[in-house]
């Protein structure tokens, strides 16, 4: 009895594979119940969340008249109103750099010397050159004095018949060859002067100068330096005249630059005194375009007074300059043109209903469409639209008349 009793080894496998075959099942069904309820919650949190139609309350704003300051902005940079690049004209060792950055200068004062022996050698010897060919026209002359008075001579014997004729033409030959020798004495003299000159303006530009009254605003070389100005002027200095009066330069748009000229007032703000507006005044409007990246620019002139010193050349400027005014235009804010309203959904409400903020197509219309509240609906308004100040536009037809509520945007309700 005992061994029949006995469990084989086989049906105790088939109880181990059954109890994990339940395991499993229990397992995957606790998953499924677990997704469901997880899916439930979703649902429950998007209905609850999701806009209601009913509860939205239209934010509005009332048509008025009002005066409009019409602007266009740009951006550029400020630069002195007269840069000059001062250069040198000879090669050779820098032996004296006497301003630096940021110094004042005034006309005529050195900036830096060259070295100047081997220029001044070549200013002796041109002199001495000179002095020779001088030397040169006092023994022409003479010997021309001389042939002359030998040509009267013999001119005289000859008109007397005491002479050959063959005496007197070589008389006449030796006074043109006197008069040739002197004429070249003299271009001689002209060649040595020139000589004398040019070795005297070499020396002359060994002291680099300064062209203006002005300040330093780059200093290139260093004592000991060795200048080589053989293909092209190397600049020294970079010199702009009183930075009290000031210009910036700016980039304007095609689509601004028409209603931009000369004389029209602006003001411009800089990084480095942030809240502060300076003013300006504009000068000329370039002509030729600037095209990059396939933007079309047009360089804009203003001048700006620094009397005060606190702007300096190269800072980054942000210019608004007023285009013109409109006096007592009807006026309607320029998010009211960025509101359309969303579709009403008609196919009633419930959880699974489609909200009337998210259903629906395009409603925008074109760009002058806006939408207006009557009876307590919004109702879409396509108006002529005039100039813009950047916060509103000019409303110059009928559509709309003043104390019209145009919607600008939309909330929902608090909920009690």
């Amino acid at each position: 009895m005992q061994q029949g009793e006995e469990t084989s080894p086989q049906e105790m496998a088939d109880e181990v594979n059954r109890v994990i075959r339940s395991e499993r099942k229990r397992g995957r069904a606790g998953r499924l119940l677990w997704l469901l309820l997880l899916s439930a919650l979703l649902a429950l949190a998007g209905w609850w969340l999701w806009p209601d139609d009913g509860e939205v309350q239209w934010q509005t704003h009332v048509l008025d008249r009002g005066d409009m300051v019409l602007t266009a902005t740009a951006t550029g940079s400020l630069e002195p109103k007269s840069e000059v690049s001062v250069g040198a004209e000879i090669s050779g060792l820098i032996t004296r750099v006497l301003v630096d950055e940021n110094d004042l200068v005034t006309e005529g004062q050195t900036l830096a010397l060259f070295e100047t022996d081997e220029l001044e050698v070549a200013l002796e010897q041109a002199e001495a050159q000179l002095a020779l060919s001088r030397a040169s026209v006092a023994e022409a002359e003479a010997t021309l004095q001389e042939a002359q008075v030998d040509e009267r001579r013999i001119s005289a014997l000859r008109e007397r018949g005491t002479t050959a004729q063959a005496e007197l033409d070589a008389a006449i030959a030796a006074r043109k060859r006197a008069e040739a020798k002197l004429a070249y004495a003299r271009a001689s003299v002209r060649q040595a002067e020139a000589s004398v000159l040019q070795a005297r303006t070499r020396l002359e530009k060994a002291v680099i100068t300064s062209p203006i009254n002005g300040v330093v605003l780059q200093r290139s070389i260093e004592p000991g330096n060795t200048v080589a100005a053989s293909f092209q002027t190397p600049v020294l200095f970079l010199l702009a005249e009183d930075l009290k009066a000031m210009e910036l330069h700016v980039s304007m748009d095609e689509a601004d630059v028409g209603l931009v000229e000369a004389g029209q007032s602006a003001t411009f703000t800089v990084d480095a005194w942030s809240g502060r507006e300076f003013s300006a005044e504009v000068l000329k409007v370039h002509l030729y375009p600037a095209v990059e990246n396939n933007v079309v620019t047009y360089t804009t002139v203003l001048s700006v007074d620094n009397s005060d010193g606190l702007l300096k050349p190269g800072m980054t400027a942000t210019a608004t300059i007023e285009t013109g005014r409109r006096e007592d235009v009807l006026r309607i804010p320029n998010m009211a043109f960025r509101f359309t309203p969303p579709a009403t959904d008609s196919g009633g409400g419930g959880l699974f209903s489609h909200p009337g903020a998210r259903a629906g197509g395009n409603r925008a219309g074109p760009s002058n469409t806006v939408w207006v509240l009557r009876d307590g609906q919004p109702t879409r308004v396509v108006v002529q639209t005039g100039a813009s100040d950047g916060r509103f536009t000019e409303l110059p037809g009928d559509e709309l008349a003043e104390g019209d509520a145009v919607i600008t945007g939309m909330q929902a309700a608090e909920q009690p």
